[in-house]
């Protein structure tokens, strides 16, 4: 298992700046996969990872067994993951950026840390860092037959959320294979254990 960092994030938050895009995540993804000669995997993205996920499959459809889309948004053709999400929570991530991220750093949400045990929680809390703002708003291209031909997984931990259960259901209708694991919107904190049996069973 690789968990990739995408530029600006993580260890790499020394390269933030106001012009990392969606094309510049998922030119991470695909230089990943290349460099490292990744081939027949399972691509997970959380949250937004989902639209980045969505477009790397577009570029890379030869080096993917599965797509799998945890918590996570799926763009349709045209779609940002601002269009996802929603106007509500789209200006909410516009807001959150502007008295505090000179109005294109996005700083991390609260509600990361929410349930978790106190050590866990300063752990996870302190190596949180602002995500750029442009990414959230660029649409993604859907073109590939061999894209679309990929098998793709849904499995919601945001079990009450009214967004997540609706892409649950469009991803029904589409034939994914769906499943709902508790955890919350960051089950790789709450649940690692469940969340790692069910990517292994789906891969």
């Amino acid at each position: 298992m690789i968990a990739a960092t995408l530029t600006g994030l993580g260890e790499r938050a020394h390269l933030l700046r106001p012009d990392i895009g969606l094309d510049t995540h998922v030119a991470d993804i695909v230089g990943l996969l290349h460099h490292q000669d990744l081939n027949d995997i399972t691509l997970v993205g959380h949250s937004y990872g989902g639209t980045v996920i969505t477009a790397v499959a577009e570029k890379a459809p030869d080096r993917i067994r599965r797509v799998a889309y945890l918590d996570a948004a799926v763009p349709r053709d045209g779609e940002s993951n601002n269009d996802v999400i929603g106007p509500e929570r789209a200006a909410a991530l516009r807001s959150a950026a502007d008295p505090d991220g000179d109005g294109w750093r996005v700083p991390p949400a609260a509600s990361v840390g929410d349930g978790l045990p106190d050590t866990l929680r300063y752990w996870v809390t302190a190596r949180l860092t602002p995500h750029p703002l442009r990414p959230f708003g660029e649409p993604v291209s859907i073109r590939s037959q061999a894209a679309a031909a990929l098998p793709r997984t849904f499995i919601r931990t945001s079990t009450q959320s009214v967004l997540y259960a609706a892409l649950m259901e469009r991803a029904r209708k589409a034939g994914w294979s769906c499943r709902d694991l508790e955890g919350g919107h960051y089950p790789m904190f709450t649940e690692p254990r469940l969340v790692a049996a069910a990517l292994a069973e789906v891969s």
